[in-house]
């Protein structure tokens, strides 16, 4: 074998590596954000046992403010007001426009079940939207896929499904959540936002919504933290794992991604949670969900499938 040959060869070696790294990142990053998006209905049962929805996020939000803020100050004095603006106003679709919602539906008497299986059609939003981003359009066999999440995550939420006294309007609260965290990631898809650190985009956008929910915290009762050990540890879990986890997550995957292939990890959602609230709450865990599960995994190939 001569030099030349050995050397093609080391680096066609050292491609392969490359490229099984990069797919094990890609693997893990998914996987990380569907496990931090979970996290949020988790620690959410926690808060809400103890106070009000709207106070446990405020101070989610005032808490992931501080602990960003030394990783962003010295990156925020770079940024131009225009910068700022645009993270502050994905900062208000993402959280505010997402959360808000959710929450009040749920106190309006919306079974919490039934608002996540509403907000559960996030991923479908985003492939519907994926057409709007150029080269993110969805052709061929992602449909199939898609059809065949879209059944695994109905079939696997079914179980949560009532439906109570809540008036018929409050039903459209959770899909006004979706739709403002779906025009969320349209925009990050879209426009020309300026480079920054996660962390630091992460900041503008926690700082952005506080106003909000301190308004909506005092209208629930006041801005006092509950002295109740659930409710401290339900913020922090939620600040920790939900705010800097999912979607700190959430945006990594958006610049690494496809939006097929982000749509199609968050199907995972849904049973992954179900898992948790079994193994954590002692929550009951239908065999049928199993089903939608399996049809979930037969249709994320064909969904993140290149075109």
């Amino acid at each position: 074998m001569t030099l030349r040959q050995t050397a093609r060869n080391l680096t066609t070696l050292g491609t392969s590596s490359t490229c099984v790294s990069n797919t094990l990142i890609g693997l893990l990053l998914l996987l990380a954000m569907v496990v931090s998006w979970s996290s949020g209905f988790i620690g959410y049962r926690y808060a809400a046992e103890q106070g009000g929805v709207y106070l446990a996020t405020f101070w989610r939000f005032v808490l992931a403010a501080l602990f960003l803020l030394p990783f962003a100050i010295r990156q925020l004095r770079r940024l131009s007001r225009a910068d700022v603006l645009r993270q502050c106003l994905m900062g208000i679709f993402a959280f505010a426009g997402y959360i808000a919602p959710i929450a009040r539906s749920i106190e309006l008497g919306v079974a919490p079940g039934t608002s996540s299986v509403i907000a559960n059609l996030l991923p479908v939003t985003i492939v519907l939207l994926a057409g709007f981003v150029p080269g993110q359009r969805t052709q061929g066999w992602q449909w199939l896929g898609l059809l065949l999440c879209v059944a695994g995550m109905l079939i696997a939420s079914a179980s949560s499904i009532e439906f109570g006294s809540a008036p018929a309007w409050a039903y459209a609260l959770p899909l006004l959540a979706v739709l403002s965290i779906a025009c969320a990631t349209l925009y990050q898809k879209r426009a020309p936002l300026a480079p920054m650190s996660a962390l630091t985009a992460l900041f503008i956008q926690v700082c952005a919504v506080l106003p909000v929910f301190a308004g909506l915290a005092l209208y629930e009762g006041g801005l006092r933290p509950l002295a109740a050990p659930g409710f401290g540890l339900g913020v922090i879990w939620l600040t920790v794992f939900s705010t800097l986890g999912g979607y700190g997550f959430y945006w990594l995957c958006l610049q690494r991604f496809s939006m097929q292939r982000i749509s199609g990890a968050l199907f995972l959602t849904p049973p992954v949670t179900m898992f948790w609230a079994w193994l954590q709450f002692g929550d009951s865990l239908p065999g049928v969900a199993w089903v939608g599960v399996l049809l979930t995994l037969i249709g994320l190939p064909l969904l993140s499938r290149r075109t």
